[in-house]
């Protein structure tokens, strides 16, 4: 029994001993390797830029950062703009130029075209639908618009009149539009009143022929207007009417002789 315990203790320990050799052998060659490493990394002369990063590389590029809108032309304080219209099919633009050390002066008018220069300054470009123009004034560029730069003129008020004379004034308009209703309204009257008198004088004058002078005038009158447009119906009307007062009268006067010639 004694034999056989020492026989499986020898051999756990050989198991053992196998292990270890194999773990150290691995380490062996892990050893290995790392210092062949160290020893390209010290060879190589370049390896010390990849540490440092000089450059800032990273995996992704950087981003980068939008631009600002590059600025207006500074504006001048000197050059107004007046105006920008066409003529023969080119557009020109006003410019009134003020001298700032003589204020009193009036100002300079000049009228240029696109690519046109005059004292000193030249148009580059007009915009009539923005109202806006750009000018090169001695080689810097200047933009002149409607809304910022327009010329403007000294232009003096009239003084306010006093509420007396406003309330005068109303009283005088209220009256005359009295006056002219008045008018109107005696004007309308006597139109009416000739009218009327017209109408009454025609009826008579008819009244004074028999029915069949009148059948035979309304036949007259019918022939003579038919197929005739309105307004020459209405000629022929007063006409007709015209002669009816004529005939009326004669009749009435042959009547009234007739009568004298029998007394």
């Amino acid at each position: 029994m004694n034999v056989l315990f020492l026989d499986s203790s020898k051999l756990i320990m050989i198991q053992i001993a196998y292990k270890v050799s194999i773990l150290a052998s691995v380490l062996v060659v892990l050893l290995g390797v790392n210092f062949q490493l160290e020893a390209a990394e010290e060879a190589n002369p370049f390896s010390a830029i990849n540490k440092r990063n000089a450059f800032d590389l990273a995996n992704e590029p950087p981003s980068r950062k939008s631009e600002p809108p590059p600025a207006e032309p500074a504006k001048s304080e000197d050059i107004k703009l007046t105006g920008i219209y066409r003529h023969r099919g080119v557009e020109r633009a006003a410019l009134a130029m003020i001298d700032p050390k003589k204020k009193t002066e009036p100002p300079k008018y000049i009228e240029l075209a696109v690519g046109e220069k005059q004292g000193g300054i030249e148009i580059v470009s007009i915009d009539k639908k923005t109202g806006k123009i750009t000018v090169k004034e001695f080689g810097s560029m200047r933009s002149l618009s409607f809304k910022e730069d327009t010329f403007k003129t000294s232009v003096s008020k009239s003084p306010r009149s006093s509420s007396k004379s406003s309330s005068s004034r109303s009283s005088d308009a209220k009256a005359a539009a009295e006056r002219r209703a008045s008018y109107e309204r005696k004007k309308r009257e006597e139109a009416e009143k000739k009218k009327r008198e017209e109408s009454s004088s025609r009826s008579s004058s008819y009244s004074n022929f028999s029915s069949a002078q009148r059948a035979e005038m309304r036949s007259t009158y019918e022939q003579l207007t038919r197929g005739k447009s309105e307004a020459e119906k209405a000629k022929i009307k007063e006409q007709f009417a015209a002669e009816f007062r004529g005939t009326s009268g004669n009749s009435k006067n042959g009547g009234d002789k007739r009568r004298s010639r029998g007394r």
